[in-house]
């Protein structure tokens, strides 16, 4: 082999493929080859330079929005910390104000009599028709008596407190009336129901013994049943029994006595606590066949 030959060059090519058939596809594949290899490298190295651009911008951008966070909690501090100097500046503001509107303290009982002056007025009877009139010599002696002496006065402060007290109307301020306490709530579920005593086979017994049919009821073939909706207090006590679904009018009558008279039940409770709660109990009326 020739020194200096090209291993990628045509003429190494030629070489090769001399004496064969030059139109099999290696030979046009080889022949190709160096021009395929230089578009390939550039492909790459044009890869190479959008992923580098690519990576710097992203860069970039990252860059420039931790930057611009930066600033916006920059600024939000910034204006927090303007809002707080205007509140400051505005407290103080509002305590000069305060202090300059704030009136003086008021007078004392005793500064006041000492500051007034308390007038007594009397209401005397008119003077009769034959009481002789000074004459006027006799007035302007006796007022200048009393113009030459000079009295010091003396001011009783529990008299002018009296006084004061007197002329004072003190309007009577009447109690508010204090509003009735709201009745405590009646529940419609429990977590533990009211339970007559001795469980249900016990109510259906007493019910038995107390029910009374009534003979009007009896006498017209009158059936049914009656429901019966009341409220089991704290206590136990059955109140407040109103007919929900009713019969015949003797007969809601008479389950509505038969329970109002019902003994204590066990109260209905809630997280252990006893509780007002509502409860519904039918009351059965049937005839026996004869």
């Amino acid at each position: 082999m020739a020194k200096g030959v090209n291993l990628t060059s045509r003429e190494w090519t030629d070489i090769v493929f001399d004496g064969k058939n030059k139109e099999f596809g290696a030979y046009v594949m080889r022949k190709n080859s160096t021009r395929r290899h230089i578009l390939a490298i550039i492909g790459i190295i044009l890869l190479l330079i959008a992923v580098a651009v690519a990576v710097i911008s992203y860069s970039a951008y990252l860059d420039f929005k931790k930057a611009e966070e930066e600033a916006r909690a920059k600024g939000e501090q910034m204006s927090q910390i303007e809002m707080l100097q205007d509140d400051a500046a505005e407290e103080e503001e509002e305590e000069v104000k305060y202090e300059e509107e704030t009136p003086p303290e008021e007078q004392t009982v005793e500064e006041q009599v000492a500051s007034q002056q308390v007038t007594a007025i009397a209401i005397v009877d008119k003077a009769d028709a034959d009481k002789e009139v000074r004459n006027m010599d006799e007035i302007q002696e006796n007022e200048a008596q009393v113009g030459a002496v000079n009295q010091e006065g003396k001011i009783d402060v529990g008299q002018v407190n009296d006084a004061v007290k007197a002329v004072q109307v003190v309007e009577e301020v009447k109690p508010e009336p204090k509003a009735a306490p709201e009745p405590e709530k009646i529940f419609e579920v429990v977590e533990q129901q009211a339970a007559f005593p001795g469980g249900q086979g016990a109510l259906m017994k007493w019910l038995s013994s107390n029910l009374r049919y009534p003979e009007l009821a009896q006498q017209n073939n009158v059936q049914g049943k009656v429901i019966v909706k009341f409220t089991v207090e704290k206590d136990g006590s059955v109140t407040n029994p109103v007919v929900v679904r009713g019969v015949d009018k003797e007969l809601d009558k008479e389950a509505l006595r038969v329970v109002r008279k019902m003994p204590k039940w066990s109260p209905g409770k809630n997280n252990g606590a006893a509780v007002r709660s509502y409860f519904t109990l039918p009351v059965t009326f049937k005839l026996q066949n004869m």
